[in-house]
């Protein structure tokens, strides 16, 4: 038995406690991870029949292996939903942990189980009255976790000028001399509003302006040959911004701070009222189910590793819907707190929100002041209201999937109008790819990447290509390569064909 990774040895499991910890008994080892998957690790048995457990999916492939056989259901998984499902992997020998998870294996004869150790199960704290009182205790959290930084420390943080980011630097910039902060932004222009608004809110908290990083064509072909093979074709190279600026930067004297989790913990999933589902009717079996291209039997895999998912869900918990649950549980673990993992081997990286203590507090909130990240509104409001919402400008996520007074801006008629040109510049654009491949566009100040348009200008080839290989192995069917090969006018069904176009490289 091989353990490629990093490991607390102990006596007893700290669920407080971030990291892997590893118990060993005469006969066995439990391997526990924490709830917010810091770590990935993967399991898989070479063909000698060792067991390897390991954290870095790039030595997968250096293994003594002489099939690696693709597992169609976790192939699938990765192109409608950007990740695999509980411990399914691209691969049919390579299974993963979930978040709260132990795995046990048998000393003399290396088999393994998984079993989950926590369910999420938090219920709601009736004694949280208003949603001041909601922020009082965050806030008393969260400086906790800000003020147990080392001040001698220099800081790396990516700032978008969106809430997250803005409150997270408004926290560091208490507790850390402004000589100690980096700040850095992405995007495909300067002129773009994440910058504008990223430098005001730097000025207004006394740090210098950030760094800009553009992203080039260059930045997206840089990721076709490091990005599918550090995942395992988990991430697609559309996400490769920040690992971009890492590679090409010197950034060897600085702790990056990640903002990973942040959306999930004040409520970016968040509804209200409460929606009582059946587990039948989770996102992911309904979506697999109408992709009826997908052979039956690949389709029921995929919808058992959805109820496995679910499985743990509790309708006495506090979680305001299933999808939430996922946001929680699943999604975040696999795609955030995964690339989170891959920055880390290039710079420190520091994921201050994965803390339990925190968790427990945010998802003990009740819905209605958890809803939409209202928490995060009330926080900046109260204790930072020099970059609230209400007096600053800014953009944020929520902005994009309905009018919220990031869109407002001052008045709901200024916020009508930036959503509305928004939107309009969106579809001219579409216009514009179909009819010039992509080469002519209008500037949209609102977008950070310009994914559409690569896709139209650039990666067209690599897609045919990559479909081609597909239909060749018995992956995908004809009628799903000519499904695939049509370029989409908007931008639903982008993502997957950057994640066939990114598991073509190491499949």
């Amino acid at each position: 038995m091989k353990l490629l990774f990093e490991y607390q040895l102990t006596k007893a499991f700290d669920i407080n406690k971030i990291g892997i910890q590893l118990i060993e008994y005469e006969n066995s080892i439990e391997i526990y991870n924490d709830p917010f998957r810091t770590v990935p690790l993967f399991v898989t048995k070479d063909d000698a029949g060792e067991l390897i457990i390991f954290s870095k999916y790039e030595d997968y492939y250096k293994f003594e292996m002489e099939d690696r056989i693709v597992d169609q259901a976790g192939f699938w998984e990765i192109v409608l939903f950007g990740s695999t499902l509980w411990t399914r992997t691209l691969h049919k020998k390579v299974e993963q942990m979930a978040a709260a998870m132990c795995l046990k294996v048998d000393k003399q004869n290396e088999k393994y189980s998984f079993k989950c150790y926590w369910s999420y199960d938090v219920v709601e704290d009736r004694s949280i009255q208003s949603l001041e009182q909601a922020a009082d205790g965050m806030y008393l959290v969260l400086d906790s976790i800000f003020s147990s930084l080392n001040k001698k420390e220099h800081y790396l943080l990516g700032m978008s000028g969106g809430l997250d980011s803005r409150i997270t630097l408004a926290f560091l910039s208490r507790h850390i001399p402004e000589s100690n902060i980096k700040l850095f932004t992405y995007g495909f222009n300067e002129k773009i509003l994440e910058y504008v608004y990223a430098k005001a809110v730097a000025v207004s908290l006394g740090i210098a302006v950030p760094d800009f990083h553009p992203l080039t064509m260059k930045s997206y072909k840089d990721a076709l040959e490091y990005l599918p093979s550090m995942s395992g074709g988990q991430i697609s190279i559309n996400h490769c911004h920040i690992l971009d600026y890492m590679i090409n930067t010197e950034l060897h004297d600085y702790r990056h701070i990640s903002t990973y989790y942040s959306d999930a913990l004040f409520g970016y999933d968040c509804t209200y009222p409460k929606r009582i589902e059946t587990i039948e009717k989770n996102y992911y079996a309904e979506a697999v189910s109408a992709q009826l291209g997908i052979p039956p039997e690949i389709r029921k895999v995929i919808i058992d590793d959805s109820y496995k998912i679910f499985s743990r869900f509790d309708t006495e918990s506090n979680f305001s819907s299933l999808s939430e649950f996922k946001y929680v549980t699943e999604r975040n673990q696999k795609f955030h707190m995964y690339l989170a993992s891959l920055q880390g081997s290039l710079v420190s990286t520091d994921v201050l929100y994965a803390n339990m203590k925190l968790l427990r507090f945010a998802l003990s909130i009740p819905l209605k002041y958890r809803q939409n990240k209202k928490i995060i509104d009330a926080l900046l409001l109260k204790y930072f209201p020099e970059i609230s919402s209400r007096d600053f400008k800014n953009i944020s996520s929520r902005d994009f999937r309905s009018v919220t007074p990031g869109f407002q801006w001052g008045s709901k008629i200024s916020g009508l109008a930036n959503w509305y040109l928004f939107r309009f510049l969106n579809r001219v654009n579409s216009v514009l790819r179909v009819i010039t491949g992509g080469t002519i566009q209008f500037f949209n100040k609102y977008q950070t990447e310009e994914h559409e348009r690569h896709l139209y200008s650039e990666f067209k080839d690599d897609l045919l290509a990559a479909t081609a290989k597909f239909v060749e192995m018995g992956i995908m069917s004809a009628e799903q390569k000519i499904e695939f090969d049509r370029l989409p006018v908007r931008n639903t069904g982008v993502a997957e064909r950057y994640a066939l176009i990114s598991m073509a490289k190491i499949i």
